[in-house]
């Protein structure tokens, strides 16, 4: 058995003074599955507020909200009709602004997430861009063309739809009509949304800036979202809002939306751990430190339990996998975002359920299931009849069952959560294979943490012994269900372990020592034996 592949070592920037996205734990909200107030079936505004005392009580830092923007009410031309608008349908103005008070209240930051993208083609925009309105022109991509002449096909774009008034073609993805991110008006317009949002109390947004046909577009847009919206905070006498990005581009490119002396995301999120396949640990492992290492220095990256519109992780690596990847992405450095549902380990719904031909303000997808707060009919998430079916595995994988219960999936991100916060948690990284199972250690601080977790279809075996300065005995603070390793028992890394597919453990314990003299001291003995032996042969002559 190959036991020690890969061992990659990163010395990480931190201190009091990082800011508090550095760090944060993220709790994604979709808005249209949280929590109905008014017995519609569809998630809104009011129920997100009541049920926010429980983000807080995961151990979350702040929240990130769905689109909540105005979205079109025709089914045939959906999108998003206004970015600084709230979709009546999810509330008003007066709801929002008692869900940015009770966040406040909780200690909790406020994301909303802007879809700069597309937008719809029965928006107020893609109208005055058709009739070439002064300002408007080329917010959307258009092509000019004749009908019988589609234009070639281009990265982004997955249709060329004819528009008679406008005898051009305009780009089209999902039936909603493709922004032209390189358009300054369309960036003074996002930039003026984004400050109305800001002042109603939110204290960052997240955005997809892919531009497929021409990225370094996305990349300026980026840089003058964040000059705006640091303008916009010092005028109001406000904090300075966070930037997170999500793109789909690889972490060289993604690196890019950073920018140069700060100007740019404060993190851009990774898809490492959200993957429609489970990787080897070999492969995540190398996959890992690249990401940690494009960004620019003392930036990290935010890493992303599930995509919002797939699989989540139940579905996607199976139910045994849910702690797996929760204390793996809470051990790295950077921030985290738990996609609502993964920290109870529930299950995308099936689509062939449905019976409702109604249309709703998002597209409906297996992974939009509604958070199932216990195991009524319902779930508790509505009083009426759900926009989409209950997840299959809802009867026990539900908040209520799971709350009180230390050893569930929810237990095990309670205590991932409030240990990264712990002193304990050093600025030094190792991230190691040992087998098929990942290792992340962290060192430095006042303790060592030590996350394992079988990314394998097989029992593997750790050999400890590989990892050189590790601490005798560690104690087990979280655990997998079904491990062999009990909470607060004493593990021996002295001693070889086995771990089952999907097995996982964070262990802490004493700092890491390091006995004798290190690569680095031995090189700097033999260069001063050089030099005195170099100062004494120049001395005789």
């Amino acid at each position: 058995m190959w036991l020690a592949a890969v061992v990659l070592t990163t010395i990480l920037g931190g201190g009091a003074a990082d800011p508090w996205w550095s760090n944060a734990v993220y709790y994604s909200i979709l808005v249209d599955s949280f929590k109905d107030s008014n017995g519609d079936g569809l998630g809104d505004l009011q129920g997100a507020t009541k049920q926010l005392s429980y983000v807080r009580a995961l151990g979350a830092d702040a929240v990130i909200l769905s689109s909540i923007s105005a979205k079109s009410m025709n089914c045939d031309k959906p999108g998003t009709t206004d970015f600084a608008e709230i979709d009546e349908r999810y509330g008003n103005l007066d709801v929002f602004e008692r869900l940015t008070e009770k966040a406040k209240k909780l200690e909790l930051k406020l994301v909303i997430t802007l879809t700069i993208e597309t937008i719809s083609s029965s928006s107020e925009l893609f109208n005055f861009s058709a009739e070439r309105k002064s300002g408007f022109e080329d917010k959307v991509v258009w092509r000019d063309g004749n009908p019988d002449e589609t234009p070639l096909e281009e990265v982004g774009i997955n249709d060329w739809i004819w528009h008679d008034e406008r005898k051009a073609y305009y780009g089209s993805s999902r039936n909603e009509a493709v922004l032209n991110l390189c358009s300054e008006s369309l960036a003074a317009m996002l930039s003026n949304s984004l400050c109305t949002w800001l002042k109603r109390g939110i204290a960052g947004i997240l955005l997809n800036p892919d531009f497929r046909s021409n990225h370094e577009c996305g990349v300026q847009l980026v840089k003058k979202m964040v000059v705006s919206a640091t303008s916009c905070s010092r005028a109001n006498n406000m904090e300075a809002p966070v930037i997170l990005v999500e793109s789909s581009l690889g972490a060289e490119t993604n690196a890019k939306y950073y920018g140069e002396g700060g100007l740019g995301a404060n993190s851009v999120i990774s898809y490492d751990f959200a993957s429609p396949a489970k990787r080897p640990a070999a492969s995540l492992a190398l996959a890992l430190h690249a990401t940690l290492l494009f960004p620019p220095q003392d930036m990290t990256p935010t890493w992303l339990t599930s995509k919002r519109n797939e699989s989540r992780i139940a579905t996607r690596y199976g139910s045994e996998m849910v702690d797996a990847i929760i204390l793996t992405t809470l051990a790295l450095p950077g921030a985290t975002i738990i996609q609502q549902g993964d920290e109870l380990g529930a299950a995308d719904t099936i689509l062939e359920w449905a019976s409702t031909s109604k249309c709703w303000p998002i597209q409906t997808v297996a992974s939009a299931a509604p958070f199932p707060w216990d195991d009524t009919p319902t779930a508790s998430f509505t009083s009426g009849d759900p926009w989409l079916p209950l997840a299959p595995n809802y009867r026990y994988a539900n908040a209520k069952s799971e709350y009180a219960n230390d050893l569930s999936h929810m237990g095990v991100l309670k205590v991932a959560s409030a240990i990264r916060k712990s002193p304990a948690v050093g600025p030094y990284l190792e991230i190691h294979r040992l087998g098929e199972a990942l290792a992340i250690l962290r060192w430095g601080g006042s303790g060592s943490l030590l996350v394992v977790s079988n990314f394998g279809r097989e029992k593997t075996e750790a050999v400890f012994s590989r990892v050189p300065g590790l601490p005798t005995e560690m104690t087990v603070a979280a655990s997998s269900g079904g491990s062999s390793l009990t909470l607060g028992s004493h593990v021996n890394l002295e001693k070889n372990l086995k771990l089952v597919p999907g097995e996982s453990f964070l262990l802490v314990g004493p700092p890491r020592h390091c006995s004798g003299p290190g690569p680095v001291d031995k090189i700097a003995n033999k260069l001063s034996e050089g030099w005195q032996k170099i100062n004494k042969y120049f001395g005789n002559l």
